[in-house]
């Protein structure tokens, strides 16, 4: 086991309570991303066990927790971790989408290409939830998706529906409409 992960595991035993991501890289002096990483490989090798909710407070795994654990249904939250193929064929994807999100200072801009029925919109809520657990993005942050393929044939439609429509922009235009930036 890495140095790191074993400082990690000792500040886990002194906070029986928990610790988040950010605890873990004040408390050892690091950027929080890196804490964030060694959190997730401590909780893959199950050393460790993580409480549903925002922020994400990691801890080590008490007899009950054990006994009781808790598996979150797969269609309740997406995670890189439940993609088929996350070892494998996605490998380099995830783990692109994941350095893009951690890019400093807030990240890069993402589109995601792929043919129908790939997982696109999946892969895309997953780095949602990867951002929101990083803590790039706040617990309260909308998740807003939409498909550019229903928009191929008419590009001012498009325009609207991402940038919002003013009243009387064009006929049918019957009343002001956000867009989708705004709406994020």
């Amino acid at each position: 086991m890495k140095e790191r992960q074993e400082e990690i595991l000792q500040l886990l035993t002194e906070n029986q309570q928990g610790l988040t991501a950010s605890d873990v890289a004040e408390r050892l002096t690091i950027d929080r991303s890196n804490a964030s990483r060694y959190l997730s490989e401590l909780y893959k090798a199950h050393h460790i066990v993580k409480t549903a909710g925002r922020p994400v407070v990691y801890s080590l795994p008490t007899e009950k927790s054990k006994s009781d654990e808790v598996h979150v249904d797969s269609s309740t939250q997406v995670t890189f971790e439940t993609l088929v193929g996350e070892n494998d064929s996605l490998k380099v994807s995830i783990q692109q989408a994941k350095a893009a999100i951690l890019y400093p200072p807030r990240g890069l801009h993402t589109i995601i290409f792929g043919e129908t029925g790939t997982g696109k919109s999946m892969f895309a809520e997953c780095m949602y939830h990867f951002a929101i657990d990083s803590e790039m993005l706040s617990a309260d942050a909308p998740f807003v998706s939409f498909n550019c393929a229903d928009y191929a044939q008419n590009p001012q439609l498009l325009f609207g529906h991402i940038f919002g429509i003013k009243k009387g922009a064009y006929t049918g235009a019957a009343q002001d409409s956000p867009g989708l930036i705004a709406k994020a």
